[in-house]
């Protein structure tokens, strides 16, 4: 009788031991898919604000939107312009949106930038320039790829492991020094195009420590500063016709963001740099400034627009703005 119930009462407690056991097991399971949970839910995050990442194409092909019948390139062509404008769109609101990410206060925004850079870079955007816009056109595009960086840069985040896009802006620099220095027409080598292109660069080999990269664009703004005569004027921004006096501002702009770049790495002297204060005299007297064009070419100038007449709001760098940096927004 004693031992029918042991053997009951040990039945029992097996049967409660088991039950509590697999009650634990339950609610360890349950811990450990919580914590899984909790170590994906960020990633999710993540990807879900990643998910329309804009691209960006390999290849351009865009045609100016000057009547190219006009040696000034001072004329549009209407039609070309709205060819070449909804060409460029796409991208120009590609790159925009991935540096909104990039600027926006949130941690997983500014690594969704940085993952645009890289399918871009996996991509090899902007790499097979088909015309001379699209080269011309390359040269904005990659200043403003140039502030994303600086913009992850400025928040902590570097490129160090980030081989795929250190060589693709270490590309697009070459390629626009190449064509630059080879391919490009005789003016456009020498005149506001090369000295923007030289922005670009400048920015780049600051973010790739390429000593190469800043040379050529020192080698540039000389170029640019060296041609400014006695009274101000560049001769090649001269041949615009009426819109000569836009011109020179636009050369201002890019000569003096230059200077500024290139201050930053004062172990070299800028050759001619003291004959940008000419320029900027010359453009920086609103009405006067216009007449002086009128008088020189001889024809009615163009009003230059509010953005680029804020070009000579700002004077050339000074010998103590040495330490000034490339902080601008080339955008």
């Amino acid at each position: 009788m004693l031992a029918k119930v042991s053997q009951t009462s040990m039945s029992k407690a097996l049967i409660v031991g088991m039950t509590l056991m697999a009650a634990l097991l339950t609610a360890a399971n349950s811990a450990a898919s919580d914590t899984v949970l909790a170590m994906v839910k960020p990633s999710l995050r993540q990807d879900s604000a990643c998910k329309n990442l804009p691209s960006l194409p390999r290849r351009v092909a865009t045609i100016s939107k000057y009547d190219q019948s006009f040696r000034s390139k001072s004329v549009l062509n209407e039609a070309q312009r709205q060819e070449r404008a909804l060409q460029l769109a796409p991208i120009q609101a590609a790159i925009r949106q991935v540096l909104a990410l990039a600027r926006t206060d949130d941690g997983n925004a500014a690594m969704c930038a940085l993952q645009g850079l890289r399918s871009w870079a996996i991509g090899k955007a902007l790499t097979d320039m088909a015309t001379s816009d699209a080269n011309l056109s390359r040269d904005s595009f990659t200043g403003e790829i140039t502030a994303i960086v600086l913009t992850l840069q400025a928040r902590g985040i570097s490129l160090n492991g980030e081989d795929e896009i250190r060589s693709w802006l270490h590309t697009l620099a070459s390629q626009t020094m190449v064509y630059y220095d080879v391919k490009a027409g005789p003016i456009s080598r020498r005149n506001n195009h090369r000295y923007w292109a030289a922005t670009a660069v400048a920015d780049l080999g600051a973010i790739l420590s390429d000593e190469n990269m800043r040379a050529w664009a020192r080698a540039s703004f000389s170029l640019g500063a060296c041609q400014i005569d006695d009274e101000g004027f560049l001769p090649l921004e001269l041949a615009r016709a009426d819109r000569a006096y836009e011109y020179h501002l636009h050369a201002y702009s890019a000569l003096n963001r230059l200077a500024r770049q290139l201050a930053g790495h004062a172990h070299h002297d800028l050759e001619c740099s003291d004959r940008l204060g000419l320029l900027y005299a010359l453009v920086a007297d609103g009405a006067a400034s216009r007449a002086a064009f009128e008088k020189r070419t001889g024809l009615a100038q163009r009003h230059p627009s509010r953005r680029q007449l804020a070009a000579a709001f700002m004077p050339p760098p000074t010998r103590g703005d040495l330490g000034t940096t490339s902080a601008l927004d080339p955008i």
